[in-house]
């Protein structure tokens, strides 16, 4: 699906209602929402392509805010798709996460064969002097 710079215009009008600036925190349009991480949404998730452009064309030549409202009340499938399009978009920008101090996923060293800190520092103790108390599984 390609979009038109008229739909790129009218989403990041439309994310940056959902998503302003706020303090250090950049709008949604500032960080390109409407850009190639959308296009990398729509890659991830073809499946909310057809509720991002309902989007769009719902909101198309009206106001932002009235549009985004009218959106949410007349639907709501369409309205779930943008927001999560814009938010998913909006998270996946560099910028963004070096403002929010997360740097992604990461692969944090492990050892199988080293042996966790909570079984050496007494964590569990209490936990194992207790015993066991459960409730059986109805039948």
């Amino acid at each position: 699906m390609m979009l038109t710079d008229n739909d790129r215009t009218v989403f990041a009008a439309l994310a940056d209602i959902v998503i302003p600036a706020w303090e250090n925190k950049p709008a949604a349009s500032t960080v390109g929402v409407q850009d190639q991480l959308l296009d990398k949404v729509m890659k991830a998730r073809p499946d909310l392509t057809d509720g991002i452009m309902r989007a769009i064309a719902f909101c198309r030549d009206r106001g932002a805010s009235e549009a985004i409202n009218a959106l949410y009340r007349d639907d709501r499938v369409a309205f779930d798709a943008f927001t999560l399009a814009a938010t998913g978009a909006y998270y996946m920008s560099d910028t963004v996460r070096l403002v929010i101090g997360y740097p992604g996923q990461e692969s944090p060293p492990y050892d199988a064969h080293e042996t966790p800190e909570y079984l050496l520092d007494g964590t569990l103790e209490r936990v194992a002097r207790r015993g066991p108390i459960y409730r059986p599984t109805p039948r």
